[in-house]
C-alpha cells in the first residue's frame, strides 16, 4: 500500500494520456480511506469486514495510476525519464515512516514478544526492511514446516514490498520503450500501451493459474499481482479520456465502481480464491472511480468531506502503524485482552499515525534533509542497515540457544534419563534431578525437528507427473534384519527421530517414505498425487517389507467417531499389501491442539510457564483418526498402536511432558519427544509380530 502523490499536470494535454491529471483528486483520496479502513477494520473485526483484505488490491490500482501518471509525463519531455530522481523521491516519501515503523516493531519483538518467536519475527523485519517481505511470506507459504507460524509484527509489509519492486521495474519499462522507440516519438505511446497490456494479460493468467493450483504462494507474489497495477496504467495510457465519451457517463461508471470497490470490502471472505479472477471485482471498481474523475454533487460532498479527506491523507501511516499494534500491543497485560482491545488498538493507530505523518513524513518529503539524491540514497542504504542490525543479533542469539538446546536434548533422551519425556506419563513418574529443565529451550521449539524433514517431500513435488517417493534408510544393513516402512504423511516424518533411536537400538532396517499428503491411500482419477500413490505402491510392491508402519494425520472436519471415508480409502490400499503377507501397523495419530493451547504453547518461556498450558483429553480427541476403523476393514494383518498414554492421562494432556515440550506447533511433535516415544514404539511394534 501507499499513499504516493502525484505532480500537477503542467502541459495541459489530457488527451494524449488518456485521462487528465489534476492538482487534486479528491476521489483518489476517497479511496485510499476506503482501501485503508477496509484493511485495518478487517484485522481488528474480520467477522464485519471479511473483505477487507481486498483493499491492498484498491492501493495497487492507484499506485499503478499515478506512478505511470507521472513516468509517462516525464518521458515526453526533453530528458526522459530521470530514473535517479524518480527513486529518490519514492526513497522521501515511503521510507522514512517505514523504517521508523520497523525499528518500533524489532524493539517490540524484544520486549514483548516471547523469546520462541523472535526469530521467525526478526527474519520478517529485515525481508520487511530489503523489501523483499512478500517473497519471505510466499516461501512460507508453501513450506509446510512454517505454515502455521503466527503473523509477524512485518508481515502487512508484504504488500509495501510488492509496491517497492514496482517502483523499480515499472520506470525500467518505459524507459526502455522510450528508448526503443526514440527515433519514432509517435510510436511511443503505442508501444507503451502494447506492454501495459502485455504485463496485464500475462500477469493475469499467472495470477489464475496459480491461485487455483498453488493459492498460499500466489496471495504474495509479485507476477501474479503485476496486473493490478497495469490496470492502473492502462488508465492512462489507453485512449478513454471522457472527452472521447460522453461526460454523463462518469457519474455511473463512479456509482459502479464504487459499488464493486465496496461490495469486495464488504461481502468477499477468506474461502475465495484471491487473488485471481476474483480480484477484478475490486481492480475494475477502483479503475472505474478514476477513470469517472471529479464528483459532483452528493458524491463530492462525501468524499470530499474533510474526515474522508485526513484519512487517505494519513493511510500511509494508518496501513504502517495498525498491523504492529494488532500483533503486539495484546502482549502487553490483560486489559487488552477485554472487549477494549480493538478500539484501544484503532485509537493509538489513529493517533500515531497523525504524529508520524506530520513529523515523519511531511519533514522527510518536503524538507531539505533529504533533498539531495545521494542523500537519499544513502538515506535508504543506513536505514536498512539500521534495521537489519537491530535484528540480527537476536536471530544470531536464537540460532545460539537452539543449537544448546539440541544438544542437551538428544544427549538426554538418547540417555537413560529417567521420567524424560514420554516416560513420565508412561511410568506414571517424576524426576526431581530435572526441576528447571525445559527442552526443547523455547526458542528452540519450532526448529526441533531432528532433521526429520531432508527425508520428507514436499507438496508441490507429489504432484509432479513423474513422482516418486523419496526413500531414506535408518539402521541395520544386515539383509536378515526385520525390515520396516515408514509410509505417512508429515505426521510420520515427526516420528523420524524416535525410530532412528529404534533402528539402531534394534537392530531393524527402515526405509521412510514419508511427503506432503503421503498416506497409504488409492491411487484415483483426479487426485494430484495420483503418480505419487502409484509409484509408492509400486516401491512397496517390489521391495519385501516384514511391517509397513502408516500415519495419517487427523481429519479436522471429522468430529472424533464420526464415519469418515479415508478409513474406507485407507483399508482399500492396505489389503494387496496384506494379501502378500506384509504386516500393516497403524501408529494412530498424535493429538491436535486447540487455538487456546497453541496460543499458551508460543507463551511458554520457562517450566514454570508450563503447569498453565494443558487440554482435556476430550479437546484434545475430538476430531477423526481414520486409522481405527481403516485397521477394522481391512482385517487380519493389520494393527493399531495407540501410544496416547504417552501424551494424556485419565483427564488431561499437558503441553509439557516429562520436561519435555511435546508439541512443535499445533499438530506436530518435536523431535526431542518423538525420541522419548522410542521404547515404548519398539516394544508395541514387537507385540504385533
Amino acid at each position: 500500500m501507499t499513499a504516493v502523490t502525484v505532480a500537477p499536470a503542467t502541459d495541459g494535454q489530457p488527451a494524449e494520456t488518456g485521462q487528465p491529471v489534476r492538482d487534486k483528486r479528491l476521489e483518489i483520496q476517497a479511496l485510499r480511506t476506503a482501501a485503508v479502513l477496509g484493511v485495518v477494520l478487517f484485522h481488528l473485526w474480520p467477522g464485519a469486514i471479511r473483505g477487507g483484505y481486498a483493499g491492498v488490491d484498491v492501493f495497487f490500482v492507484i499506485s499503478g495510476f499515478l506512478i505511470t501518471s507521472h513516468l509517462v509525463r516525464e518521458a515526453a519531455k526533453p530528458g526522459g525519464v530521470r530514473l535517479g530522481t524518480f527513486w529518490a523521491r519514492r526513497i522521501r516519501r515511503l521510507l522514512p515512516a517505514a523504517l521508523l515503523v520497523l525499528v518500533f516493531s524489532a524493539g517490540a519483538t524484544y520486549v514483548l514478544v516471547p523469546e520462541a518467536l523472535w526469530q521467525q519475527f526478526l527474519r520478517e523485519t529485515v525481508a520487511a526492511a530489503f523489501y523483499v517481505e512478500n517473497w519471505q511470506l510466499s516461501w512460507a507459504a508453501v513450506d509446510y514446516l512454517a505454515a502455521e507460524d503466527p503473523p509477524s509484527p512485518a508481515q502487512h509489509y508484504w504488500s509495501l514490498s510488492v509496491e517497492e519492486q514496482f517502483y523499480f521495474i515499472w520506470p525500467l519499462l518505459i524507459v526502455a520503450v522510450a528508448l526503443l522507440t526514440r527515433r519514432r516519438p509517435k510510436a511511443r505511446l503505442t508501444a507503451i500501451r502494447a506492454v501495459f497490456l502485455a504485463v496485464f494479460v500475462v500477469s493475469f493468467a499467472a495470477s489464475v493459474y496459480v491461485t487455483a493450483t498453488d493459492g498460499a504462494d500466489s496471495y504474495f507474489v509479485t507476477y501474479a499481482r503485476a496486473w493490478e497495477f497495469a490496470v492502473g496504467g492502462l488508465i492512462v495510457v489507453l485512449p478513454l479520456s471522457l472527452e472521447r465519451v460522453p461526460g454523463r457517463w462518469a457519474p455511473y461508471a463512479a456509482v459502479a465502481g464504487w459499488l464493486g470497490m465496496l461490495g469486495a470490502l464488504l461481502l468477499f471472505n477468506d474461502t475465495l480464491p484471491f487473488p485471481g479472477w476474483v480480484a477484478l471485482l475490486p481492480v475494475v471498481g477502483t479503475a472505474l472511480v478514476i477513470w469517472a474523475g471529479a464528483p459532483r454533487g452528493l458524491g463530492l460532498r462525501v468524499v470530499g468531506h474533510p474526515v474522508v479527506q485526513w484519512i487517505g491523507t494519513v493511510s500511509y501511516s494508518l496501513y504502517l502503524w495498525h498491523w504492529p499494534l494488532v500483533v503486539v500491543l495484546p502482549e502487553t497485560g490483560p486489559v487488552l485482552g477485554t472487549w477494549l482491545r480493538e478500539p484501544l488498538i484503532l485509537l493509538v493507530t489513529i493517533g500515531l499515525a497523525a504524529l508520524t505523518y506530520r513529523f515523519v513524513e511531511t519533514p522527510f518529503r518536503t524538507g531539505p534533509i533529504l533533498g539531495t539524491t545521494p542523500r537519499a540514497f544513502l538515506f535508504a542504504v543506513l536505514g536498512a542497515a539500521l534495521v537489519a542490525a537491530a535484528a540480527v543479533p537476536g536471530i544470531l542469539h536464537g540460532r545460539n540457544l537452539v543449537e544448546e538446546s539440541r544438544g542437551q536434548a538428544e544427549a538426554l533422551a538418547s540417555g537413560d534419563t529417567e521420567c524424560f519425556g514420554a516416560a513420565a506419563l508412561m511410568e506414571g513418574c517424576r524426576n526431581p534431578e530435572l526441576d528447571g529443565v525445559l527442552l526443547p529451550a523455547p526458542i528452540a521449539r519450532k526448529d526441533d525437528t531432528g532433521r526429520a524433514y531432508q527425508c520428507y517431500l514436499p507438496e508441490i513435488e507429489t504432484y509432479a507427473a513423474d513422482a516418486r517417493p523419496k526413500v531414506c534408510h535408518l539402521g541395520s544393513d544386515d539383509p536378515d534384519a526385520l525390515r520396516v516402512a515408514l509410509v505417512g504423511d508429515s505426521h510420520g516424518a515427526s516420528l523420524i527421530p524416535g525410530l532412528t533411536r529404534v533402528a539402531e537400538s534394534s537392530g531393524w532396517s527402515v526405509d521412510t517414505l514419508v511427503a506432503n499428503g503421503g498416506g497409504l491411500l488409492p491411487a484415483t482419477a483426479g487426485d494430484p498425487r495420483r503418480a505419487y500413490r502409484e509409484a509408492l505402491i509400486e516401491h512397496l510392491d517390489q521391495e519385501a517389507y516384514d511391517v509397513v508402519l502408516v500415519t495419517q494425520r487427523r481429519n479436522p472436519n471429522r468430529a472424533a467417531g464420526e464415519p469418515d471415508p479415508v478409513a474406507d480409502q485407507l483399508a482399500q490400499a492396505w489389503k494387496p499389501i496384506l494379501e502378500r503377507g506384509t504386516k500393516i501397523v497403524a501408529l494412530a495419530d498424535n493429538p491436535y491442539l486447540t487455538p487456546e493451547a497453541a496460543t499458551c504453547l508460543d507463551e511458554i518461556e520457562t517450566l514454570a510457564d508450563a503447569g498453565a498450558c494443558e487440554m482435556t483429553r476430550q479437546e484434545a480427541y475430538a476430531t477423526s483418526d481414520p486409522l481405527a476403523e481403516a485397521v477394522r476393514l481391512a482385517g487380519p494383518g493389520a494393527s493399531l498402536i495407540d501410544l496416547s498414554a504417552a501424551y494424556c492421562d485419565e483427564d488431561r494432556c499437558p503441553l509439557v511432558v516429562g520436561h519435555v515440550q511435546a508439541y512443535r506447533d499445533r499438530s506436530h511433535i518435536t523431535a526431542t519427544f518423538s525420541m522419548t516415544l522410542a521404547p515404548y514404539l519398539v516394544r508395541a511394534v514387537e507385540d504385533e509380530l
